[in-house]
Protein backbone atom coordinates (compact mmCIF):
# COMPACT_ATOMS: atom_id res chain seq x y z
CA UNK A 1 0.00 0.00 0.00
CA UNK A 2 1.25 3.40 -1.13
CA UNK A 3 -0.83 6.01 1.10
CA UNK A 4 0.28 9.36 -0.83
CA UNK A 5 -1.38 7.05 -4.03
CA UNK A 6 -4.00 6.22 -1.98
CA UNK A 7 -4.78 10.11 -1.58
CA UNK A 8 -4.47 11.80 -4.68
CA UNK A 9 -7.09 8.48 -6.04
CA UNK A 10 -10.94 9.44 -5.92
CA UNK A 11 -11.10 5.93 -3.68
CA UNK A 12 -9.88 8.28 -0.49
CA UNK A 13 -13.06 10.14 -1.17
CA UNK A 14 -15.50 7.61 -1.37
CA UNK A 15 -17.37 6.93 2.02
CA UNK A 16 -17.74 2.64 2.78
CA UNK A 17 -21.00 1.69 2.68
CA UNK A 18 -22.29 2.21 6.23
CA UNK A 19 -19.82 4.56 7.37
CA UNK A 20 -22.45 7.49 7.79
CA UNK A 21 -23.99 5.51 10.06
CA UNK A 22 -21.70 4.41 12.27
CA UNK A 23 -20.01 7.65 12.44
CA UNK A 24 -23.37 9.20 13.47
CA UNK A 25 -24.25 6.50 16.17
CA UNK A 26 -20.86 7.44 17.73
CA UNK A 27 -21.42 11.01 17.72
CA UNK A 28 -24.88 10.42 19.33
CA UNK A 29 -23.12 8.64 21.85
CA UNK A 30 -20.71 11.09 22.57
CA UNK A 31 -23.73 13.96 22.63
CA UNK A 32 -25.55 12.18 25.05
CA UNK A 33 -22.26 11.33 27.81
CA UNK A 34 -21.77 15.21 27.25
CA UNK A 35 -25.48 15.93 28.32
CA UNK A 36 -25.76 13.17 31.25
CA UNK A 37 -22.59 14.41 32.73
CA UNK A 38 -21.25 10.44 32.64
CA UNK A 39 -18.71 10.25 35.50
CA UNK A 40 -16.65 7.34 33.12
CA UNK A 41 -16.75 8.96 29.90
CA UNK A 42 -14.31 10.03 27.44
CA UNK A 43 -11.41 12.70 28.57
CA UNK A 44 -12.45 14.16 25.18
CA UNK A 45 -16.02 14.33 26.22
CA UNK A 46 -14.60 16.06 29.15
CA UNK A 47 -12.83 18.54 26.86
CA UNK A 48 -15.46 18.83 24.30
CA UNK A 49 -18.55 19.00 26.69
CA UNK A 50 -20.11 22.10 25.87
CA UNK A 51 -19.13 21.97 21.95
CA UNK A 52 -20.20 18.36 21.86
CA UNK A 53 -24.04 19.84 23.89
CA UNK A 54 -25.10 22.33 21.18
CA UNK A 55 -24.51 20.58 18.45
CA UNK A 56 -27.74 20.00 16.41
CA UNK A 57 -29.02 16.55 14.65
CA UNK A 58 -28.30 18.64 11.36
CA UNK A 59 -24.63 19.52 13.01
CA UNK A 60 -24.28 15.78 13.52
CA UNK A 61 -25.30 14.59 10.37
CA UNK A 62 -22.83 16.39 8.84
CA UNK A 63 -19.80 15.77 10.53
CA UNK A 64 -20.91 12.18 10.72
CA UNK A 65 -21.15 12.29 6.62
CA UNK A 66 -17.14 11.88 6.51
CA UNK A 67 -15.09 9.60 4.37
CA UNK A 68 -13.43 8.06 7.01
CA UNK A 69 -14.58 6.15 10.20
CA UNK A 70 -14.62 8.49 13.64
CA UNK A 71 -14.88 5.26 15.39
CA UNK A 72 -11.49 2.95 16.49
CA UNK A 73 -11.42 -0.72 18.02
CA UNK A 74 -7.77 -0.70 17.78
CA UNK A 75 -7.10 -1.34 14.58
CA UNK A 76 -3.53 -0.53 14.52
CA UNK A 77 -2.34 -2.69 17.27
CA UNK A 78 -1.70 -5.93 15.53
CA UNK A 79 -0.80 -7.46 19.22
CA UNK A 80 -4.16 -6.69 20.75
CA UNK A 81 -6.07 -8.10 17.79
CA UNK A 82 -3.53 -11.22 17.73
CA UNK A 83 -4.70 -12.18 21.28
CA UNK A 84 -8.58 -11.29 21.10
CA UNK A 85 -8.01 -14.04 18.03
CA UNK A 86 -5.73 -16.56 19.61
CA UNK A 87 -6.39 -16.23 23.34
CA UNK A 88 -10.27 -14.95 23.23
CA UNK A 89 -10.57 -15.74 26.79
CA UNK A 90 -7.74 -13.26 27.67
CA UNK A 91 -8.50 -9.82 30.12
CA UNK A 92 -7.10 -7.20 27.98
CA UNK A 93 -6.80 -3.68 30.47
CA UNK A 94 -7.86 -0.22 28.58
CA UNK A 95 -5.65 2.25 29.37
CA UNK A 96 -6.49 4.31 32.91
CA UNK A 97 -7.23 7.37 31.04
CA UNK A 98 -9.73 6.10 28.66
CA UNK A 99 -13.62 6.20 29.49
CA UNK A 100 -16.34 4.07 28.06
CA UNK A 101 -19.89 3.72 26.20
CA UNK A 102 -22.53 2.21 28.09
CA UNK A 103 -22.24 -1.80 27.10
CA UNK A 104 -25.10 -2.14 25.36
CA UNK A 105 -24.59 0.33 23.12
CA UNK A 106 -21.10 0.23 23.28
CA UNK A 107 -21.70 -3.71 21.97
CA UNK A 108 -23.88 -2.51 18.99
CA UNK A 109 -21.15 -0.12 17.93
CA UNK A 110 -18.55 -2.48 17.93
CA UNK A 111 -20.62 -4.74 16.22
CA UNK A 112 -21.95 -2.54 13.40
CA UNK A 113 -17.79 -1.35 13.36
CA UNK A 114 -16.34 -4.73 12.56
CA UNK A 115 -18.66 -5.88 10.25
CA UNK A 116 -18.10 -2.43 8.24
CA UNK A 117 -14.28 -3.17 8.62
CA UNK A 118 -15.23 -7.01 7.60
CA UNK A 119 -17.22 -6.52 4.55
CA UNK A 120 -15.18 -3.63 3.54
CA UNK A 121 -12.20 -5.37 3.31
CA UNK A 122 -13.57 -8.25 1.46
CA UNK A 123 -14.27 -5.66 -1.20
CA UNK A 124 -11.09 -3.30 -1.54
CA UNK A 125 -8.60 -3.83 1.18
CA UNK A 126 -6.83 -0.93 0.46
CA UNK A 127 -9.16 1.49 0.18
CA UNK A 128 -10.73 -0.24 4.05
CA UNK A 129 -7.08 -0.06 5.59
CA UNK A 130 -7.00 3.73 4.95
CA UNK A 131 -10.56 4.99 5.63
CA UNK A 132 -10.30 2.94 8.94
CA UNK A 133 -6.85 3.33 9.59
CA UNK A 134 -6.25 -0.76 9.76
CA UNK A 135 -2.82 -1.89 10.03
CA UNK A 136 -2.03 -4.62 7.41
CA UNK A 137 -1.62 -7.70 10.09
CA UNK A 138 -4.47 -6.83 11.56
CA UNK A 139 -6.73 -6.47 7.99
CA UNK A 140 -5.45 -10.25 7.67
CA UNK A 141 -6.70 -11.14 11.03
CA UNK A 142 -10.67 -9.06 10.60
CA UNK A 143 -10.94 -11.17 7.11
CA UNK A 144 -10.14 -14.48 8.67
CA UNK A 145 -12.80 -14.53 11.24
CA UNK A 146 -16.22 -15.80 11.07
CA UNK A 147 -19.98 -14.19 11.63
CA UNK A 148 -20.22 -15.80 15.35
CA UNK A 149 -16.52 -14.21 16.16
CA UNK A 150 -17.31 -10.70 15.22
CA UNK A 151 -20.38 -10.81 17.35
CA UNK A 152 -18.10 -12.52 20.14
CA UNK A 153 -15.29 -10.01 20.16
CA UNK A 154 -17.90 -7.14 19.87
CA UNK A 155 -19.20 -8.68 23.09
CA UNK A 156 -16.02 -8.97 24.97
CA UNK A 157 -14.42 -6.15 23.84
CA UNK A 158 -16.88 -3.51 23.90
CA UNK A 159 -14.72 -1.40 26.25
CA UNK A 160 -12.45 -1.12 23.37
CA UNK A 161 -15.03 0.80 21.20
CA UNK A 162 -13.83 4.26 21.39
CA UNK A 163 -14.16 7.68 19.11
CA UNK A 164 -10.68 7.87 16.80
CA UNK A 165 -8.42 9.89 18.30
CA UNK A 166 -9.78 10.40 21.58
CA UNK A 167 -6.66 11.70 23.16
CA UNK A 168 -6.55 14.37 20.08
CA UNK A 169 -9.08 16.50 20.93
CA UNK A 170 -8.18 19.62 18.82
CA UNK A 171 -8.85 17.16 16.06
CA UNK A 172 -12.21 16.64 17.02
CA UNK A 173 -13.25 20.45 18.09
CA UNK A 174 -12.09 21.43 14.51
CA UNK A 175 -14.86 18.65 12.75
CA UNK A 176 -17.30 20.03 15.07
CA UNK A 177 -16.70 23.61 14.53
CA UNK A 178 -16.93 23.03 10.98
CA UNK A 179 -19.75 20.88 11.02
CA UNK A 180 -21.44 23.64 13.13
CA UNK A 181 -20.72 26.05 10.43
CA UNK A 182 -21.92 23.97 7.41
CA UNK A 183 -18.85 25.51 5.18
CA UNK A 184 -17.74 22.96 2.93
CA UNK A 185 -14.69 23.94 2.27
CA UNK A 186 -13.57 24.05 6.43
CA UNK A 187 -15.33 20.03 5.95
CA UNK A 188 -13.12 19.43 2.75
CA UNK A 189 -9.88 20.30 4.80
CA UNK A 190 -10.96 18.08 7.79
CA UNK A 191 -11.34 15.36 5.52
CA UNK A 192 -7.78 16.17 3.94
CA UNK A 193 -6.38 16.55 7.34
CA UNK A 194 -7.97 13.34 8.70
CA UNK A 195 -7.02 11.59 5.47
CA UNK A 196 -2.97 12.47 6.26
CA UNK A 197 -3.41 11.30 9.56
CA UNK A 198 -4.48 8.07 8.65
CA UNK A 199 -1.95 7.55 5.71
CA UNK A 200 0.98 8.94 8.07
CA UNK A 201 0.03 6.23 11.35
CA UNK A 202 -0.08 3.40 8.27
CA UNK A 203 3.38 4.66 6.33
CA UNK A 204 5.56 2.46 9.27
CA UNK A 205 3.06 -0.80 7.94
CA UNK A 206 3.63 0.30 3.89
CA UNK A 207 5.15 -1.96 1.98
Amino acid sequence: MTPPAVLRGSDAERPLVGSFEVNERCLEMLVNAARHEQTKSFALVAELRELLKSLTPEARRRAARRAFLLVDMEFANADWWHTVCTRPSQQIRTPSWRGSFPRGPAIQLGHATLMLAWGSLKVDVTTTRLLLGIAPPVADLILGLRFDELDRIARQRYRHVHPRWDDRPAIWRRLLIAAQTGDQQLMGACNLYALQLLAGELLPDAG
